[in-house]
């Protein structure tokens, strides 16, 4: 399965690293805003390549929103838009109202899982993902 995450930080990186151990994951897409932050995933094996937004989406069986709730809203229907038909996109953002409502009426809805993972730690950033993040945690599924 070919995944792209979207914000390489700590919760995205963590994410990336446990697929990656898992073999969930064949291929690890990067995609940040800062792209120092995407490179940095490569070069620690989060991730096995960066690309631009569009270019991983439309590569991708499964997209990752692991960035600030406000940007996921405003992405996710740009996502969405681009996303191929069995692709799924799911969002690990704490709060979902903003995020649900931005894509309710979006003809590919039905191709979006809210979720919340209850995990994390105070540090930021590539260096700061670890492959166990999520062990034994709760991830919340809503709509």
């Amino acid at each position: 399965m070919v995944v792209t995450i979207i914000g390489s930080g700590l919760i995205g990186g963590s994410l990336a690293l446990s697929m990656r151990e898992s073999k969930m994951a064949s291929h690890i897409i990067a995609v940040d805003q800062n792209i120092e932050n995407a490179k940095q995933a490569v070069k620690l094996g989060i991730a096995d390549e960066h690309l631009s937004l569009t270019d991983a989406v439309q590569k991708s069986n499964l997209v990752v929103l692991a960035i600030p709730v406000e940007a996921a809203a405003t992405l996710l229907p740009q996502v969405l838009d681009i996303l191929p038909e069995k692709a799924i996109v799911v969002d690990m953002g704490s709060t979902k109202a903003g995020i649900c409502k931005s894509v309710d009426q979006h003809p590919k809805r039905k191709q979006f899982v809210a979720a919340h993972p209850i995990a994390g730690t105070e540090n930021s950033g590539p260096n700061a993902a670890f492959n166990s993040l999520f062990e034994n945690k709760v991830c919340i599924i809503t709509d």
